[in-house]
């Protein structure tokens, strides 16, 4: 009797439309993870070498972090904007609610 069969149903879910995302997404992570550890497996390519030689790991964790830090701060910023303007909208309703 507790209903719990709304976890797999996939109706108003987010889950399908993240899955479009995070799939192709894995995919080519994995891919460009086999491509540079090539030669760990026992093969041997150029092109795993020559980008492993010109992309110092450094270089990707700051691309990555500065990305990932200009994400956040727009999003931040208009979440934040959205918020101010609601509750801007909110007092106008209140004081509208009082004057009449």
């Amino acid at each position: 009797k507790w209903a719990v069969g709304f976890v797999c149903r996939s109706h108003g879910s987010v889950i399908p439309k993240a899955a479009m995302w995070a799939v192709p997404s894995s995919i080519f992570a994995i891919a460009v993870h086999a491509l540079l550890h090539f030669e760990e497996l026992g093969f041997s390519t150029t092109l795993a070498t020559m980008i492993g030689d010109n992309l110092n790991n450094s270089q990707v964790w700051t691309g990555y972090n500065f990305l990932i830090a200009f994400l956040l701060t727009f999003r931040t910023g208009q979440a934040y904007n959205r918020w101010w303007e609601g509750g801007t909208l909110l007092q106008q309703l209140r004081g509208e609610w009082w004057n009449v």
